[in-house]
Formats: structure tokens, sequence, C-alpha cells
């Protein structure tokens, strides 16, 4: 870290996705807030309001109190449906991987306001309705273990995964099996389920339950709901001579096993709160959200039944992803994508991704997290960005807004250049041209944009003007921006590229009374003149269309206070708002712009491209020590 003490706040390196210079929160409500962010709150049956967040607040003041970590617990992943019709296979794939690494994301927001961290415990329950469902124990070991690859390979370190075995520990202990061979899983796992079978839940009725809790009745739906398909072909629903059983007795055997399933479920509960008293409860199922037990929303923008688990991930061709049943998308015109030598998801069939035959047989497509594609090359083919078609680049922009190309050779300026005019018409600056060159010169004055100070978030062009008809000004902002890392061979800390999806913040970000005040304003910037832009105090709209996409984007400059950096500072306030009230807000909002969900933190590799969307995301850089990190942009329409 940084320590020098006359270097500007700006300098400093710090953690990327913490917006530095708005108002801190109560600890414990910040991390309250985090968590809520997570939560499944559609609807008017939740009652998180009413008592949840209170107790939501008691278990986590406990814990922050006593300056530990946060603890998370969120039983689930217990085995692949057995149904085909469902999912792709019996080990994990996309679906999977996409809620681990949601747990990661939840874990890592509390961690970046509050020191000690948190920690999601993910208690696997396979063992527990394995055996009910058909699924041997060595399915449910190879599942498990495989989870547990996968999180090495994507270091995602703040999961941490719990057997049944580990439940009958004493409260508090170290648990004893975290690393266990197929053997040892197999013997335990029948112990586990033997002294699970024997435990006796105080009080409970299931009877009483579905009449008086929520969540055991919504849980209960739910399973007599994934049963019709998890049973297709069952020996379990046909007669002795392999008939099917008629639709009534079938309705009475998924019943029978639902309600096996929530007795079992119940005793596993039990261990779990008794393992786990201090922590915080999350829970896969529809919950009332008045706790102790909170649901979480497993995929965003999708209902609380979409458990990967059960499901299958589709990339539709405009980029955005579905979870379903892999029955319903056979209509859908698609490849399977694999990865680890199995199918991992569906990619709907698209013109964007056939970059012809000089090309596409040696690039693969992968997806970014949270959001974002990368094309990789093939390393033993010699691929430049000469032999790429700018007009899929273009349109590939439009669907995921981030795109990466790496692997491929560096090119020259003119080349740079000559690419970046098939894609689009190039803006050229006047006291630079086409070519800006990203590296500390103290030459240039653009604020802090030639040095290593960190950047606010922005959008480029946002100072770049244009006369209305009327004769006011506004501004004129590029559509896509073009980069070309050249050199990073010095860098060894901080130096990041944050691209944020807008249309994402406003879609899960705002809620809709939020969302409503934003619609009907405007906001005000002003940066003192420097030798490129600046010296007029704009007025402009917070949301606004992105004509090539159709979202609705945020538009949006973070408020750069004079005191954080050694170069020019800039205004920003909301008009038709109350000092108080813009301050605040604009607080929110640069929050929601650093928001792990929404902020892809890109580290730069010498030969990378980067096609952005300037106007479906706003973007900075992080503060890094002086070095030779340089990269050349273009800006394209």
């Amino acid at each position: 870290m940084q320590t020098d003490i006359d270097i500007a706040p700006a300098a400093t390196i710090s953690n990327p996705h913490v917006a530095q210079w708005v108002a801190k929160h109560d600890t414990v409500d910040a991390v309250v807030g985090v968590v809520e962010k997570f939560l499944y709150l559609d609807g008017p049956a939740h009652e998180f309001e009413k008592k949840g967040r209170s107790h939501l607040r008691a278990t986590i003041a406990n814990m922050v109190q006593r300056h530990e970590h946060i603890e998370l617990i969120f039983p689930g992943f217990p085995f692949k449906s057995p149904s085909l019709n469902k999912v792709l296979g019996v080990l994990p794939d996309y679906a999977d991987e996409l809620l681990l690494r949601r747990l990661e994301i939840l874990a890592l927001s509390i961690e970046d306001i509050y020191p000690p961290g948190a920690l999601v415990r993910i208690v696997s329950d396979g063992v527990v309705y394995g055996a009910i469902l058909g699924r041997s124990d060595l399915t449910v070991y190879q599942y498990n273990a495989e989870l547990r690859r996968i999180c090495q390979e994507l270091n995602l370190t703040h999961l941490s995964f719990v057997r049944l075995i580990d439940l009958f520990d004493t409260p508090g202990s170290p648990l004893a099996s975290r690393d266990q061979t197929q053997d040892e899983y197999l013997h335990t796992a029948s112990e586990a389920r033997r002294k699970l079978t024997e435990l006796i839940v105080p009080g409970w009725d299931l009877n009483v339950m579905l009449k008086s809790d929520y969540g055991v009745l919504m849980t209960y739906r739910g399973y007599l709901k994934f049963l019709i398909s998890d049973l297709e072909n069952s020996k379990l629903l046909q007669t002795a001579d392999g008939k099917s059983l008629p639709r009534t007795q079938a309705e009475k055997v998924r019943s029978g096993i639902a309600k096996q399933m929530l007795e079992f479920g119940a005793r596993f509960s039990l261990l779990v709160e008794r393992r786990f008293p201090q922590g915080v409860r999350l829970s896969c199922h529809l919950h009332n959200q008045q706790g102790p037990k909170f649901g979480i929303r497993l995929f965003r923008g999708h209902n609380m039944n979409a458990s990967p688990w059960h499901n299958t991930i589709l990339e539709r061709a405009d980029g955005s992803l579905a979870i379903g049943s892999y029955k319903s998308f056979r209509d859908v015109k698609h490849i399977v994508v694999e990865r680890y030598g199995r199918p991992y998801f569906l990619r709907e069939l698209s013109p964007a991704t056939d970059l012809g035959e000089r090309i596409s047989p040696y690039v693969s497509f992968e997806r970014n997290y949270p959001f974002g594609m990368v094309i990789v090359a093939d390393p033993k083919i010699n691929l430049s960005l000469q032999d790429v078609p700018m007009d899929k680049i273009r349109i590939l922009t439009n669907l995921h807004s981030a795109l990466l190309l790496r692997g491929f050779s560096s090119v020259d300026r003119a080349v740079f250049r000559a690419k970046c005019d098939e894609m689009g018409e190039v803006i050229e600056w006047p006291k630079f041209g086409a070519i800006l060159e990203l590296k500390e010169n103290p030459n240039l004055d653009m604020n802090s944009s030639l040095t290593c100070e960190s950047m606010p978030m922005h959008y480029d062009g946002v100072f770049k003007t244009k006369v209305l008809p009327d004769g006011s000004k506004t501004h004129d902002p590029p559509k896509y921006q073009v980069f070309q890392c050249i050199d990073t061979t010095e860098l060894s800390e901080g130096g990041q590229t944050l691209l944020t999806n807008t249309n994402h913040v406003l879609r899960f970000g705002l809620t809709t009374a939020e969302r409503d005040w934003l619609e009907s304003r405007t906001y005000s910037v002003f940066t003192p003149l420097n030798q490129v832009f600046g010296g007029d105090l704009l007025k402009l709209p917070i949301i606004m269309k992105n004509d090539e996409t159709g979202h609705d984007v945020l538009r949006w400059h973070e408020h750069w206070p004079q005191h954080v950096t050694k170069y020019k500072h800039a205004d920003v306030f909301i008009n038709d708002a109350t000092p108080e009230k813009s301050t605040s807000f604009g607080d929110h909002l640069s929050r929601l712009l650093y928001d792990r969900r929404f902020c892809y933190a890109h580290t730069w590799a010498k030969g990378d491209y980067l096609f952005a969307d300037n106007v479906e995301m706003m973007h900075t850089r992080t503060a890094f020590r002086p070095c030779a990190r340089e990269l050349w942009r273009i800006h394209v329409n």
C-alpha cells in the first residue's frame, strides 16, 4: 500500500469496489443493507420490514460486536436432478457456477465495508434427500467434490462446504471432514443418515406446520412441483409390472415423498441451527422473510424456483441469460457449450458469433462475470486484430457491453486506426487526434486521466459538448471506446479499469420509487477548463435511452471534491432537489456504480483489446504506482 503523506487521497491504492468519497453508514446497518440486496423481496407476502430487518440486524450486530466474520449459512447444492429433461448431466454446470459466484459476491460485498469479512457455509443436503429420490451417495460425492474444485479454480475463497456428518460435531468445533476421500465419504454418509433418522425435532408436527408456517407450505408446494419431472420414469411411480400409476395414486406417492422430505428437512434444519447458532440462515426456498430463515434470490431477475440443480442455463442470442428446464429450451436452435469435458450450458445460435472461416475455428467465446464476453484466440494460431470482422465486433459489443479480445497479436497505430474505421466513425480530438495514449503525461492536462490517480466514475465525453438549436450546450459522448493494451510490465498493483452496466443498475439496483424519482430529473456537472475539455456548467438528463440497444441507461458523473485530487475537481448536483437530498442520492448512485453485482473490474494484460459501450456503461480507473502502464484508446461512433 502507498503510504506517502504528500500524495492525494485519490492516488492511494484502495479497494476498487468501494466508493471512497461518500458518507459512511453505520457498520451493522451497512451489512444488513448488503444482505438485503440479495434477498427475494418480491410480492406483498414478505414481512421483512415488519419483523425480518430487526431480526437480521440483531444477528449481524452480535457478530460485529465481537469483531467476528459474518457467518452466512446456505443449505443447498444437493445433487443434480435425476431428470435429463431438466439438467445436462450429473455434475455441476454453469447454473451452479453462477450461484456460487453470486454467493461469493455477497461475502465480498460484506468484506468491502466490514474488514473481518464474511464466509458463506454451503451445507450440502444431498445425503438427506439422495436416498429418497434414488441418487446414490457416490453421485452426491462426485457432484460435491466437483463444486469444491470449481471454487478453487475460480478463486471463490469466501465459500466453505459443510457435509451432513459435520453437523453432528460440537457447535464451534473445527469442521473435521472438509477433505474426504471417496471411500471415507461413502462410509460417513450412511452413518450420518442413520443419525439423522434417529433425531427427534421437539414440537415438530408436519400437519400443523403446513397450516401455520408459510415457509414450510411454500417448500412443500415447491417439492410437489419438481417431483413431477424428477420422478418421471421412476419405479416409485410404476406398478409391479412396470406400468405408470394412475394419476391420483401418483399424486399420492409424490405427496408422501414431499412430506418425507419435509420431515428429513426439519431434522436437517435443526442440526444446522445447533451447529451454527450465531449465523445468518439463508435459504433457497420462499419464506416470509421475518427470520430466522431468509430466502435469497438465486438468480437476478428470476423467481425462487430457479435452483441450479433443477435447471439449465441458456445464453440467448441477445446476450442475456435465461434459466429453465432443458426441455423448455429444446425448441430454441442452440449448441451445447462444453467445459471441463462435459455439457455446461446452451448457446442460442446467432450470426453474431460467426466470425468467418479464417477465425471461427480458432476462437472460443467465454462469458465474463458479472457481465461481458471474452473472445479467446488459440495461442497456436497467430491471429491479429486485422483478422477480426469489425461489423461483428460492433454487434457483440452492443449485446454484451464489454467485449474483450485476448490472445490476438498487437497491431501498430495505423492498423489500429484502420480497424476502428471499419467499426464506425472515428472521432478526432483537437489536442491528440484519434489515438489517446493513456499513460502518465505531465504535459497534457486532462484532469487526472493521464496520471496514476484514480478517476471519478464517469462516461467518456460528458464534457465534450455540442450546441443545441436553442443555443445551450449539452454533452456529446462517443458511442464506443476501443482500447489496446500496450504495456503493463511494471504494473504490480492497481490500475484496473472498472466497467459498470448502468442498465443493470437501473433494473436491479434501484427501487421502483427511486427510479420514478430519477426519471424526471436532471443533474448539473462542472469541471474547470483544462487543455481538452471543461469550463461549462452542463445540465444533463440522468436517465436516457441507448438507441443501439433500446435499454434505459444511467448518465452520471461521480462527485470529485478538490481535497481528494491534485488535479481539477468535478462538482455534481441533482437539480430540483434539496442539497441534502442531492448529496445523499448522489452517494447512493456512486455506491451502486461500484457495486460488485454490476461492476466488472478488468485487470489488463499486454495485448488485450477491449471494446466498451460508452452509452450503456460507466467506467473509471483505479490508482496505481507510477510505472509504464500504457493503453491506446480510440472513440468510435
